[in-house]
């Protein structure tokens, strides 16, 4: 409809840099257990691999990171 791209900087962190380790953890945890007990993967290994390396945040994300 439009010809032109709206570009749109929402001036956000990379989600990796702002998890709080304790919502990190529970991610994997998640994705282990549906692993184990489903034959499941809900995430993508790449996303579970980068949340394993994840260090101490300087400014965590408040809230859900899921909406």
């Amino acid at each position: 409809m439009q010809g032109k791209e709206i570009e749109v900087d929402e001036d956000l962190p990379n989600f990796y840099d702002t998890i709080k380790l304790s919502m990190a953890d529970e991610i994997i945890a998640e994705n282990s257990n549906m692993i184990n007990n489903y034959g499941f993967e809900p995430n993508d290994p790449d996303t579970i691999e980068r949340l394993e390396k994840a260090s101490m945040p300087k400014r965590p994300m408040q809230g859900t990171p899921w909406y």
